[in-house]
């Protein structure tokens, strides 16, 4: 008997005589993850991914040693003790660093911002729930900027609904076809379903996800065409901006409490989720999935995609100091649990995939822990169990909660399923 594996399937090939005969056995991709035991990736996946993509790193073993800057110290050294001081000059501190190095300044002003309401169904999915097909006109002066977002409220709901604003890095999804098709990327009919209103926009509609797009977008917009300065916005920080004015909007709608809004999105929408909480303290939880490097994995740990090869390909996301530390990212000033730590003390929930190691499920999982100093300091719980909890088992305490998924890159029924027991907890208990 012969036997040949990969990832995925196991084959046996049993030679009887002259006959071969060969059977299929459909193997889990993490069989050899223990039940109940901390995640751990798949050695075969990893040996497969260092075999083919031998210029980055899957190999947890040459993870280089690193110590983690102290979101609770000054930048100059002085420690934070205090809840007062890090709201009154740390968190502000902190939050420059990531805009000089990271993600971008915003303009100062935002403009004049209309919103207006294209088409309305009001007995969706058999009378639970009403739908708003949206406009966002930005004027300055005499130009605007238009983009548009969808909004669907529960009809049933005795008191006003908290929210889920989806930040959708794949497709725009027109309020018609949200109506009548089933979508696990933003499953409308179960939020609804669950007690929550919802809203989405895409990406693209608001600054084109493409190196190239810099003059179709609200960035070149806001600077009347000119070329971007080296500490302006990124289109992370754009998109983030944009769901900010979809908040505007659903302060507006008197069936929705406003002040229990959660941003979410994957991916690259994921990293944007993240900023977008960061720089508007109203949205009171933000769900960051798969969102890797630039997002909530850690870039000290060099595992998976790295600051030079996202730099490299998406240009247009991205500061270009972040650039110049590819290769030498143990000389950063900052690192991504600060990010999450200036979400503190709202809700933040992080996710990973079994498969997706591009995104380091180990980093992302350490970031988050990284971050629980900030939360205590504040008066929050924050998961602090440095190992990651079983595969499909998530982890909740107080204000931070994560899980990893089985199987790849994507937002899927299950990610959707695990966040919302967690987003009620924040947002709908309050009822």
């Amino acid at each position: 008997m012969l036997d040949y594996s990969n990832a995925n399937r196991l084959f046996i090939f049993t030679i009887m005589g002259p006959f071969v005969i060969m059977t299929f056995f459909h193997c889990d991709p993490c069989r050899a993850q223990v039940a109940g035991q901390p995640w751990e990736a798949n050695p075969e996946l990893v040996q497969r991914l260092m075999n083919s993509q031998d210029e980055f790193n899957y190999d947890e073993s040459r993870v280089p040693q690193y110590s983690l800057p102290d979101a609770l110290r000054f930048n100059d050294g002085t420690p934070v003790t205090s809840a007062a001081q890090w709201n009154r000059e740390r968190r502000s501190e902190l939050m420059e660093v990531f805009r000089r190095q990271v993600y971008g300044r915003r303009p100062e002003a935002t403009g004049r911002v209309e919103f207006e309401l294209l088409k309305k169904i009001e007995d969706m999915f058999d009378g639970q729930a009403t739908g708003l097909s949206m406009k966002a006109t930005v004027t300055i002066e005499r130009r605007q900027f238009e983009f548009p977002f969808v909004v669907i409220i529960p009809n049933l709901r005795q008191s006003r609904s908290p929210a889920i604003l989806l930040i959708n890095n794949r497709y725009f999804t027109p309020l018609e076809k949200a109506a009548t098709e089933e979508d696990d990327f933003w499953p409308v009919k179960l939020l609804i379903s669950r007690g929550y209103a919802t809203a989405s926009f895409h990406t693209s509609d608001v600054d084109p996800d493409r190196a190239d797009g810099y003059a179709q977008g609200i960035r070149s917009f806001f600077a009347n065409g000119e070329a971007p300065a080296d500490d302006a916005w990124r289109s992370l920080s754009a998109w983030g901006w944009a769901a900010s004015r979809v908040l505007d909007f659903l302060e507006e709608v008197d069936a929705i409490d406003a002040s229990r809004v959660a941003v979410v999105g994957h991916s690259r929408g994921g990293k944007s989720a993240l900023w977008a909480a960061c720089e508007d303290t109203r949205f009171a939880l933000s769900y960051s999935n798969n969102s890797g490097c630039g997002g909530a994995a850690l870039f000290r740990r060099n595992f998976g995609e790295t600051i030079g090869r996202i730099t490299r390909v998406f240009p247009h996301w991205f500061s270009p100091e972040l650039s110049t530390y590819a290769g030498r990212e143990v000389e950063l000033a900052f690192d991504q649990h600060q990010l999450i730590g200036l979400i503190a003390p709202r809700g933040v929930y992080i996710t990973s995939a079994d498969e997706d190691l591009w995104a380091d499920p180990k980093g992302e999982y350490a970031s988050l822990v990284a971050a629980a100093p900030v939360f205590e300091l504040l008066g929050q719980k924050s998961i602090v169990q440095s190992a990651m909890p079983p595969l499909n088992v998530p982890r909740h305490r107080g204000q931070t909660g994560y899980h990893i998924r089985s199987g790849g890159h994507g937002l899927e029924a299950a990610d959707w399923t695990h966040f919302l027991d967690f987003a009620d907890r924040l947002l709908i208990t309050q009822d």
